[in-house]
Order: C-alpha cells, then sequence, then structure tokens
C-alpha cells in the first residue's frame, strides 16, 4: 500500500475518533472552567476529584480496550459471525466492573488523607466523586458499544455521540452547580451529578445507534441473549487486563501528581488542574491517531500482510509528530490567552503559564508513546505495553516527580519535569519495541 494511501486510510479513520476524543475532554475544560467562576475551592475540588476518578475509570477504559483490537482482526479476516457472541460475553464483563468500580469509588475518602490534601478542599472532592460515581455502570456500557464500532472501522457514532454529551453537559452543569431551576447549589457535586447524567444520555443514545446501524446491525448484537461463559470472559479479561494495567499506570501518573500537587497551595492546585486540562485537550488528538492506527495495525493483522502491519504502524507514529510540533507551537505562542479564558486570579496565571511551558517540552514523548502504545495494540503486544508503562510511569516518572518536588524543594515544575521524565522513556521503548517485533526478514 502506498504511503499516501496509508496516510489517508489513517486520517479518515481517526477524524472522527479525535473531534469525539476533543468533545469528551471539552466536558472536562466546560467542568474546570465553570468551576473555576465559583472560586479556587470548588475549582481545586473538581481536579483532586477527577483526578481520583480518571485513575478507577482508566482502568476500566483499558481492560475494554481490548476490544477494537479483536473486532478489526475478526473484520480483517473476514469472521463478522464470531463479533456479536465475543461482544455478548464482554457486556457481561461490562456489567460485573460497573458494580465493582462503583462501590469502589464511593469508599476512597482515604485516599485524599494519605496524601494530605487541603482540609477545605477535601468535602466538595468527596461529593463530586460521589456524585459521578452513579455514572460508572452507563459509562462501562457506553465504552462497550463505542468500541465495538470502532473495531469495525465506523467512528462517526463516536464523535455524534460525544457531541450530544457536550451538548447536555452545559445546561446540566449549569444547573446543578449554581442552583438554577428550582435545584440547591451543589457546586463540585452537582458537576459530578451532571457528568453521570451525561453518560446515561450517551449509553442510550449509543445502544440505539448498535440496533439501527445499517452494517453494525448486521452483526445481530441483540438477536439472542447468552449466558456468562466465564472461560471466554476470562480469556478477554486476561486480553485486556495488561491494557487496563498500563492505562491505569499512564493517567495513575497525572492523577497522583494532581494529588501530591494538593497537598500544596490552593492556587497551586488550581494552577495545576488548568494546566493538566489543557495539555489533556491537546492529547486527544494524538490519542484519536492512536486508536485509528489500532484499527488500522489490527486490520492489517486479520488480513495477514506484515508490510501493511509495519507501515500502519511506523506512518501513524509519523502522523503523530507534525500534529504535536503544532501543539508546541499553540502552547509556546498562545499559552497566556489559554490562561486567560480559565482564570483571571494573576497568581493563578502566573504559575500556569510556566507550568505549560513545561508541558510544550512533553508534547513530542507523549505523541510517540501513545501512538506506538496504539501500534503494539494492533499486534496484541499487550504485556509489553503494560510492563513499559509501568517501569517509565511509575519507576522513574513518579519517582523524578516526588524527589524533585519535595526532596529538591522545585515545587510543582518538579512535578512536570517528572512527567517529562515518564513520557519520554515511555516513548523510547514503545517505538523501539514496534520497531523490533515488526522488523521484516
Amino acid at each position: 500500500m502506498p504511503i499516501k494511501r496509508h496516510i489517508t486510510q489513517t486520517v479518515k479513520l481517526s477524524l472522527p475518533l479525535i473531534i469525539s476524543q476533543i468533545t469528551v475532554v471539552a466536558m472536562s475544560v466546560v467542568d474546570t472552567m465553570m468551576a473555576g467562576d465559583l472560586g479556587p475551592v470548588t475549582l481545586a475540588a473538581v481536579a483532586v476529584g477527577s483526578s481520583v476518578w480518571a485513575t478507577a475509570i482508566l482502568f476500566l477504559f483499558g481492560l475494554l480496550m481490548a476490544i477494537p483490537p479483536v473486532v478489526s482482526e475478526m473484520d480483517g479476516a473476514g469472521n463478522h459471525h464470531k463479533v456479536a457472541p465475543f461482544f455478548r460475553q464482554a457486556m457481561w464483563l461490562c456489567l460485573l466492573l460497573g458494580v465493582v468500580f462503583t462501590v469502589l469509588l464511593r469508599h476512597l475518602d482515604p485516599v485524599f488523607m494519605w496524601f494530605d490534601t487541603q482540609p477545605e478542599v477535601i468535602p466538595h472532592a468527596i461529593g463530586y466523586i460521589n456524585g459521578i460515581s452513579w455514572g460508572v455502570l452507563p459509562l462501562s456500557f457506553f465504552v462497550a458499544f463505542r468500541y465495538l464500532a470502532d473495531g469495525m472501522s465506523i467512528t462517526k457514532p463516536t464523535m455524534v455521540v460525544s457531541f450530544i454529551g457536550l451538548l447536555c453537559n452545559i445546561p446540566l452543569n449549569y444547573i446543578l452547580m449554581y442552583g438554577k431551576l428550582g435545584f440547591p447549589e451543589l457546586g463540585a457535586a452537582g458537576c459530578g451529578y451532571a457528568s453521570a447524567t451525561v453518560l446515561v444520555i450517551q449509553m442510550l443514545a449509543y445502544g440505539f445507534i448498535i440496533k439501527h446501524h445499517k452494517v453494525i446491525k448486521a452483526l445481530k448484537v441483540y438477536s439472542q441473549f447468552d449466558w456468562p461463559h466465564w472461560a471466554e470472559i476470562w480469556r478477554f479479561f486476561k486480553l485486556g487486563f495488561p491494557i487496563g494495567v498500563s492505562m491505569f499506570a499512564e493517567v495513575g501518573l497525572f492523577s497522583v501528581v494532581t494529588l501530591l500537587a494538593s497537598s500544596l497551595s490552593t492556587a497551586t492546585v488550581a494552577a495545576h488542574q488548568i494546566a493538566l486540562n489543557f495539555s489533556s485537550l491537546l492529547f486527544m488528538v494524538p490519542l484519536g491517531l492512536s486508536m485509528g492506527i489500532t484499527i488500522r495495525v489490527g486490520n492489517a493483522v486479520g488480513r495477514k500482510n506484515p508490510i501493511d502491519i509495519r507501515h500502519a504502524g511506523l506512518y501513524g507514529i509519523a502522523l503523530v509528530l507534525v500534529t504535536q510540533v503544532i501543539s508546541m507551537a499553540i502552547i509556546v505562542f498562545g499559552g497566556n490567552w489559554v490562561v486567560s479564558m480559565y482564570t483571571d486570579d494573576p497568581v493563578v496565571h502566573e504559575i500556569t503559564v510556566g507550568l505549560l511551558l513545561l508541558a510544550a517540552i512533553f508534547q513530542l514523548s507523549d505523541g510517540i508513546q501513545v501512538a506506538a502504545a496504539g501500534a503494539l495494540r494492533g499486534i496484541k503486544d499487550m504485556n509489553f505495553i503494560m510492563l513499559s508503562n509501568v517501569f517509565s510511569f511509575w519507576a522513574l516518572g513518579l519517582v523524578a516527580s516526588w524527589y524533585l518536588c519535595f526532596q529538591l524543594d522545585w515545587g510543582v515544575k518538579g512535578l512536570w519535569v517528572g512527567l517529562i521524565v515518564g513520557l519520554t522513556a515511555a516513548a523510547i521503548l514503545n517505538l523501539s519495541r514496534y520497531w523490533y517485533k515488526t522488523k521484516i526478514p
């Protein structure tokens, strides 16, 4: 396949995923901006609460991320009759995970004590988590529906449903956070309940699409009821577990760094949240491309084409490098303007601009590591991604963040330099592994 066609297909497949990911994070941006209007304490509570939520829930995301490469390989091999039975068993795992994580999230109060979170922030953060925890079960089904469509190279529904979520999130936040239409002013807790409601709406919308989409409905996902086959569920769990751990390791690094920052001043926590929030928005571009790379590599695996397997991954990674250079330029030249959209507090503004400059430095390594991980998922090299992320993000990144912040007294900037260390190590390891695994004799 020519280079131009590789690039064109990756962009065509990934663009709806990028837009949908940006839309998802746009909801977080809206949450942060609206929380900022209620003051630094509410903003810090949303920052800390969402970091705890993300750490737990991204493990669930990672487990279910085994769906796209399995489905895309079945699609590439023409084994469409195997998709529905596989997916129905995945739904049982969604139910189990949803119940477990709902209970887990509602019993995480001691975490804030462990990280010495500012006392005035804790009750608001707990309120946020209790509210959003009601969205765990619908989220698990929504993600499964989405990954089924993604695995079939049908990515536009994800974009549509993400837009629906964003459109619902803004008025729900306004009503529940600020106390409108007769509702009490719930602040950070209202933000959590609004997010949970949005997840229910998105689950129902995607379930409708799965039933009526002209291609997906031919798979007959809803054609029959299957009782759980625990051996198959266990096999799927073992396939997804390394991805879950790798996602937990990556997102967990950022979340733990946020919790470490929560022991610093409230202004510092607010600045950290703003910088991380905007960095996450930019990260959705390489993440969306990474998902497209996984699907294209998995499809090439199903077709048993080693040249396309290699090129689909490497050209996708090269494409991500271009997007990351653009992200660096946006941060360097537009950082002050971006921060002014979040806050008018001069102290928070100054700290945030400095953190964004550090974020500009890790754009290249962050893009490479996630794109290479997407390519590795396409060839089902899940265990390496897990080991790479645990080593890079926890053994290197987290240790460096803690040491620079608290031992060398670099403050919050030390935490962010540690992020650079972890992301750079992951980029080197993941790219080297894919280059080696797909090398053609």
